[in-house]
């Protein structure tokens, strides 16, 4: 029992893992799909990784396109500061929104892998 026990933790694990992986490639490649077009520096700026750190565990996307001799972060001004009004051409929450519109697909995702992992360990 102990073994089967140890076989479910490392499986869970594993499941988790592809999950995220999956989760994080789709958060990425959609919050791209809806930034803003420039001259295409924001879309080649936006990164994700995975992060197991502790207990917490997760996906973190991030954007950091500059401008200027002042690295003036307008990523950062175009999502939080909402300046770029009519001048933007795509979605001012490039990064929110993806996260927003398919939490429950991502759930899923991760669910399905967990599930295929212990499946595999013999649950």
């Amino acid at each position: 029992m102990a073994q089967a026990m140890e076989r479910s933790i490392d499986a869970t694990a594993r499941g988790m893992l592809n999950g995220l992986t999956d989760v994080k490639n789709d958060w990425k490649a959609e919050s791209v799909d809806a930034a803003p077009i420039d001259t295409s520096n924001l879309r080649q700026q936006i990164a994700a990784e995975v992060f197991t750190e502790g207990d917490s565990t997760g996906v973190e996307i991030t954007a950091n396109a500059t401008r200027g001799s002042r690295r003036f972060n307008y990523a950062y001004y175009i999502h939080e500061e909402d300046a770029g009004g009519a001048n933007v051409n795509g979605e001012k929450k490039f990064l929110d929104k993806p996260a927003l519109d398919n939490k429950e697909k991502w759930a899923d995702w991760i669910e399905r892998e967990i599930e295929s992992e212990l499946r595999r360990a013999g649950w």
